[in-house]
């Protein structure tokens, strides 16, 4: 399962991200070294779309192009899409935001069983609201709660919970443009010949401005997104992860790096970074360096929404493999609703992932990449003294392994027992019957 490719991007080319490599010197800080073998990430989306739960987070203020196939489904209501907000409607959601039941440390308790190690939450989304009382803006806690901070809460519960601290923020900003900018997804760029549309999906003529207008213009927002990333980096104490979602690099990594030394920075503001950030899919091609592949557990978006379904933990057991046999991150998803609590199965699946990794942990923790699919069919990662060879839930064939010695031994980790297998001439081959496959997935220890 995959977000659909075109969505990600349609919606990277609407908030300015093109193709980011990593190019320079990522950082060598020794406080940032963790990152390049974390193995499991929790991503948080949350902001105000959970008041009503029924869009997705900013996305779904914008209007999709007449005959699109989210147009199509939205017509019928199709739950899977989500609804479409005028951005009137979307914005007057934060009048209903009231985290009344918000307990990130319950939500880092689990995150910690299930092996996660460490959390990006979303301080800003493109539709401009801040979830800490920013002196920059006009949208946010400082407006609609009274200067509630729910930033802090979050980093003092990864803190407690050992879990290295993300933020995300978005310098795209929908709200403090929403005068200078069409809500109709593509604008002119795509569709010439239709009218922009403003902040209640109506026709409208965006202002042209001069050259001299539009550099204040620009000096205005850029001091502006300045302000509340260097309000991020010095509040709340370490930092670990910055995760930018579109330019512009208003800040320098240069300033980033004198507020933070040990942080770690991705691609997406300033066009190269500490790490490669692929959306929604498997990457086609192995990555060099450091990356990762941030991915929605829950299915329809990245928000929350009131009919929540959420990928059985057999898929997430099977990416987190074809991740890290590659060498790379998995940052999965959630979404709190507007109380500030998880879904109940959140908490269902996190119990079902630590349950796995009682006996399967060793296999992506701490691991090196393997040589998958040049010498096995199934994903494989590495320790000095053994493979783990990674059997996908929905697997039903021959596993091979080719281009090894005799192996000392072969055992299912979930049980701990020797497993069957036949060697000859190098190539290691196995069977598990789909009867004895377990739906969390398995895995092959063999041992060198």
């Amino acid at each position: 399962m995959s977000i659909d490719s075109n969505t990600v991007k349609d919606q990277h080319e609407t908030i300015g991200i093109g193709q980011p490599g990593a190019a320079g010197e990522r950082t060598r800080h020794p406080d940032a070294q963790w990152f390049g073998n974390a193995g499991l990430g929790l991503f948080l989306h949350w902001g105000i779309s959970a008041v009503r739960g029924e869009g997705d987070l900013s996305w779904s203020m914008m209007a999709p192009a007449p005959g699109s196939k989210r147009n199509v489904l939205e017509r019928f209501g199709t739950q899977g899409v989500g609804r479409i907000f005028t951005p009137a409607d979307y914005w007057a959601q934060a009048d209903g935001f009231h985290p009344d039941r918000y307990d990130p440390n319950r939500w880092l308790a689990a995150a910690k069983q299930a092996g996660f190690k460490y959390a990006v939450l979303t301080t800003r989304h493109h539709d401009g609201y801040a979830l800490w009382p920013s002196a920059y803006g006009e949208f946010g806690t400082r407006t609609h709660l009274g200067g509630l901070d729910l930033v802090q809460p979050y980093v003092d519960a990864c803190r407690a919970q050992g879990l290295k601290v993300g933020l995300y923020y978005s310098p795209p900003d929908w709200y403090f443009h929403r005068r200078h900018m069409s809500f109709r997804s593509g604008g002119k760029a795509r569709f010439p010949e239709l009218p922009d549309l403003g902040v209640r999906h109506e026709p409208v003529t965006l202002p042209q401005l001069d050259a001299a207008a539009q550099h204040a213009w620009d000096e205005r927002f850029n001091a502006y997104v300045r302000g509340q990333v260097e309000e991020l980096l010095t509040r709340y104490g370490q930092i670990d992860v910055l995760w930018f979602d579109g330019p512009p690099p208003a800040i320098t990594v240069e300033r980033i790096r004198e507020l933070q030394p040990g942080i770690v920075i991705n691609p997406r503001a300033h066009g190269w970074g500490d790490f490669l950030t692929p959306e929604g899919a498997f990457p086609k091609e192995r990555p060099t360096g450091w990356w990762e592949e941030c991915h929605v557990w829950n299915e329809g978006g990245w928000g929350y929404r009131s009919h929540e379904l959420y990928k059985p933990t057999g898929w997430v057991t099977a990416e987190l493999a074809r991740v890290r046999a590659w060498g790379g991150n998995l940052l999965l998803n959630v979404a709190p609703d507007a109380h500030g609590e998880l879904p109940a199965v959140v908490y269902q699946r996190m119990g079902e992932l630590a349950a796995w990794m009682t006996h399967s942990r060793e296999s992506v923790v701490g691991t090196n990449p393997g040589p998958w699919p040049e010498q096995c069919n199934v994903p494989v990662t590495c320790h000095p003294e053994a493979r783990y060879l990674h059997v996908s839930w929905v697997w039903d064939g021959t596993i091979e392994l080719r281009g090894i010695p005799q192996p000392r031994s072969v055992r299912l980790l979930r049980t701990g027992e020797a497993w069957p297998y036949r060697f000859d001439n190098g190539v290691l081959r196995a069977e598990i019957p789909p009867a004895e496959l377990s739906l969390l997935g398995e895995v092959l220890k063999v041992e060198r």
